[in-house]
């Protein structure tokens, strides 16, 4: 899956800034835009198998409350900072899919209208 995503990433970054077919320049705004989405998709999903790593193979003996294995181990952690953040990546990154389908749908009914 992480070389379907790093493909599928370098040939958005290709199609951004080969400028061969393009009356316009570089959109830059689109370039970073990629980037961040990119990047926080990476940064969520290794947290989130990090996590996983950590539940199924460290964390084996009981807790707190007596129970144990990997479910018990994910349940303590839910609200702590590593076990929010995968949350969080993976919220961010659907609200920036989101704006970004927004924009181009904005720009189009523009377009239509003249102005």
């Amino acid at each position: 899956m992480l070389g379907l995503l790093t493909s599928l990433f370098l040939q958005c970054m290709v199609a951004l800034v080969n400028t061969v077919h393009r009356r316009e320049g570089i959109k830059w705004w689109l370039v970073f835009y990629t980037m961040a989405m990119f990047s926080i998709a990476t940064i969520g999903t290794a947290v989130y198998l990090h996590n996983l790593s950590m539940s199924f193979i460290d964390n084996r003996e009981p807790i707190n409350n007596g129970t144990s294995g990997p479910l018990s181990y994910q349940y303590d952690i839910r609200y702590t900072p590593l076990g929010l953040l995968p949350n969080v990546m993976f919220n961010l990154n659907n609200w920036l899919a989101d704006c970004l389908l927004v924009t181009s749908l904005f720009d189009a009914a523009l377009t239509l209208l003249g102005v």
